[in-house]
C-alpha cells in the first residue's frame, strides 16, 4: 500500500486526537491545523526567553515528548494522548506558525 504524502486535519479537540492512530499507516505527514488564537500562547510555551517584541514565528521540531509541552497549553491538552502512540510509531513533531502540528513518520524502510 502507498502512502499518502500528506495528510491534513483540521483541530476537533478528541474528535481529531482518535482519528490520527489509524492513519499512521496511511501518510508519510500528518498535518493539523490550529487554530490561529493558539499561536501566542504555543510561542509563549515554546519561547521561555522571548523578548516582548519578539516576533512570533514557531518553527521547532523534536520528538513525541514535543506534544508533552504543546498539551500544557489550554485547550490542547488531548495532544498528550499521542505522545506514547507517536514514539511507537518512531515519529518527530514539528510546530510552526501559522499554529501547526506536523507529524513525520519514517519512510519505509523498502519499497514494494
Amino acid at each position: 500500500m502507498e502512502k499518502e504524502p500528506l495528510i491534513k486535519l483540521v483541530w476537533h479537540g478528541h474528535e481529531t486526537i482518535e482519528s490520527i492512530p489509524a492513519l499512521l499507516d496511511q501518510a508519510e505527514q500528518i498535518e493539523i491545523t490550529l487554530p490561529s488564537n493558539y499561536n501566542h500562547a504555543l510561542f509563549r510555551k515554546l519561547h521561555l526567553r522571548a523578548r516582548p517584541a519578539e516576533p512570533e514565528i514557531i518553527d521547532i521540531a523534536g520528538g513525541p515528548e514535543l506534544l508533552a509541552m504543546v498539551s500544557t497549553v489550554t485547550g490542547l491538552e488531548e495532544l498528550a494522548a499521542l505522545t506514547e502512540v507517536l514514539a511507537a510509531a518512531q515519529a518527530t513533531v514539528q510546530v510552526i506558525t501559522p499554529p501547526k502540528v506536523v507529524i513525520t513518520l519514517p519512510a519505509a524502510h523498502f519499497q514494494t
